[in-house]
């Protein structure tokens, strides 16, 4: 890991209080909504861009994602709602 910012990224967003904050900025950019409009999908870039930073985002973690995943309680969601055109 010779990139600084992914080393201090990845130091800072390891921590209990890091770890908060990335929660907490994952849920105010709705990153587990599904985007609709180009604001909200820059916005959903920007945090895949954190997520990079860090070191976590790329597809070589694409069986890690999903393990973990898998792993997590399952939640029941509501279902999405259907555009009244379509």
């Amino acid at each position: 890991m010779d990139d600084p910012t992914q080393r201090i990224c990845r130091a800072f967003f390891g921590s209990s209080e890091g770890k908060a904050v990335l929660a907490h900025m994952l849920r105010n950019a709705r990153f587990f909504d599904y985007t609709k409009t180009p604001e909200e999908q820059a916005v959903e870039n920007f945090v895949k861009e954190i997520l990079s930073d860090i070191g976590v985002w790329n597809m070589d973690n694409a069986d890690s994602f999903v393990e973990l995943l898998m792993n997590l309680p399952m939640i029941e969601t509501p279902k999405v709602k259907e555009d009244e055109n379509g």
